[in-house]
């Protein structure tokens, strides 16, 4: 059992490393604000560009928040659980503002309600949540080495030998879980409960989850093509996949709050000499807020209840885990 003093003060860590990332985007975009006159690039926000993005943005999270639910259905389904698309929607939609605040709280939360929803253990929901962000990751990575491809330099050989390494390693991992031979001691390593989904996912589920994830990143770029459209700047397909791959990676760092303030800085290094800086600082702007505001009204209106059972479960089983420690 813990005392007060104790407990007073596992919260206070948890109020302090809660805040955090809010410090780091404020300071982030700070230093930002420092180098770049903000009134300038605000000034880039303008009703064309407006009324030319909000159709693109309100179009991504319908498809990417029907693509999340489908692949939500299709793994709990493949585990002899099932989860509703209609209920796959709306339990993403409530991680959406943990994700906010956090992506490994979004994943917890995701964790939670699966298990609930799912009616399975929590290892087995959490190993449905690891496997679909599996596919996240090597999703971004592949668009990155695909496109590295085919920049037109010297290192072209080492690149194509890179997504080589990559699809190996990616085929590689699911080989050493589903082989059907002892590997001595690594079958315990493989037999952890985390990797209970991908170990028993069919080879038909793995395809259409590559799948679906590809098409989740495509409709990323094409968010971010329609970004460049509405501010009238010029980018070639390459760059622009190449950048976002990199945008991915360091945004969902869990060092600033949804990502801002990281991704307006990469996004201004990745893309400068294309526009004036102050241009590409509102570009970064208008896509991070408007990613951010559309995805939390998503979770707010549809999913409030389930956002606040998610987030009361997480820290009701962190706050059992402390106190059996």
């Amino acid at each position: 059992m813990m005392t007060a003093v104790e407990n007073r003060r596992r919260r206070l860590l948890g109020v302090v490393r809660g805040s955090l990332p809010f410090f780091v985007s404020a300071a982030l975009l700070g230093y930002l604000f420092s180098r770049i006159d903000v009134a300038q690039a605000l000034g880039y926000v303008t009703e064309t560009v407006a009324l030319r993005f909000v159709g693109p943005l309100v179009l991504f999270n319908l498809l990417t928040l029907a693509l999340e639910a489908h692949c939500i259905h299709r793994v709990a389904t493949s585990g002899g659980a099932h989860v509703s698309h209609l209920t796959g929607a709306r339990i993403k939609a409530a991680c959406y503002l943990l994700s906010i605040l956090n992506y490994a709280i979004g994943a917890a939360g995701l964790s939670v309600l699966m298990r609930r929803r799912a009616r399975v253990g929590m290892a087995e929901a959490a190993s449905m949540v690891f496997l679909i962000s599996l596919f996240d990751v090597g999703s971004v990575a592949a668009l990155a080495a695909v496109a590295a491809t085919f920049q037109q330099s010297g290192a072209l050989g080492v690149r194509v030998g890179l997504l080589g390494l990559l699809l190996l390693a990616i085929v590689g991992g699911f080989v050493f879980l589903k082989a059907p031979i002892s590997l001595g001691p690594l079958d315990r390593l493989r037999k952890l409960s985390v990797f209970s989904a991908p170990r028993e996912a069919s080879l038909p589920l793995l395809i259409e989850l590559a799948l679906l994830r590809a098409l989740f990143i495509g409709s990323y770029v094409a968010l971010a093509a329609a970004l460049f459209w509405a501010y009238d700047i010029e980018v070639g397909a390459v760059q622009l996949a190449m950048s976002l791959a990199i945008m991915l990676v360091i945004s969902a760092l869990p060092i600033a709050a949804g990502g801002l303030g990281t991704g307006q800085i990469v996004f201004v290094e990745l893309f400068s000499g294309l526009a004036p800086d102050a241009q590409l600082l509102s570009a970064s702007i208008v896509f991070s807020v408007g990613l951010l505001a559309t995805r939390a009204m998503l979770g707010f209106l549809f999913a409030h209840e389930f956002t606040r059972e998610a987030l009361s479960a997480a820290r009701a089983e962190a706050d059992d885990a402390g106190s059996g420690a």
